[in-house]
């Protein structure tokens, strides 16, 4: 399962890097004290929209599973350590799909998932095969073809 991880893990960087880089290109984005912050939000409102299920189709599934199972986000306990602290799923909108997305992105890429070995590989297998269906799915929504 470890290279099919590594695989799917590539796919899915390689998709939301084209993204970040069309979206930026696109003029989604903020200037924070000069720091670029990609506008996730305004895109998916303009481009998307709140009808996001019926666009996907038969793929909004994954959507319900992202929504209902979000990525677990990393905080700190009362000792001053980094523990994982589960997501509400109380919310269910395309800014909150979107942002779930961008934490399974910020997961892997700052370490926090794999470190050597993958962490629950069978969540983080279905996590990143539902959201990279989803990034698939919306790609035409900014000529990202």
């Amino acid at each position: 399962m470890k290279k099919q991880l590594d695989n799917l893990a590539l796919d899915f960087f390689k998709i939301f890097a084209t993204y970040e880089f069309k979206l930026k290109e696109a003029g989604y984005f903020q200037n924070n004290r000069g720091k670029i912050i990609v506008d996730w939000d305004r895109f998916v409102n303009e481009r998307i929209g709140s009808d996001y299920i019926d666009k996907l189709g038969n793929h909004s599934s994954s959507a319900t599973y992202i929504l209902d199972n979000p990525p677990m986000k990393q905080g700190i306990d009362e000792f001053n350590k980094i523990v994982w602290q589960e997501v509400s799923n109380n919310e269910k909108s395309i800014q909150i799909l979107f942002g779930h997305i961008s934490r399974i992105r910020n997961n892997l890429f700052h370490g926090a998932k794999f470190n050597g070995t993958w962490f629950d590989p069978e969540r983080s297998h279905r996590l990143l095969s539902e959201a990279l269906v989803i990034l698939q799915h919306f790609k035409p929504s900014i000529n990202l073809s």
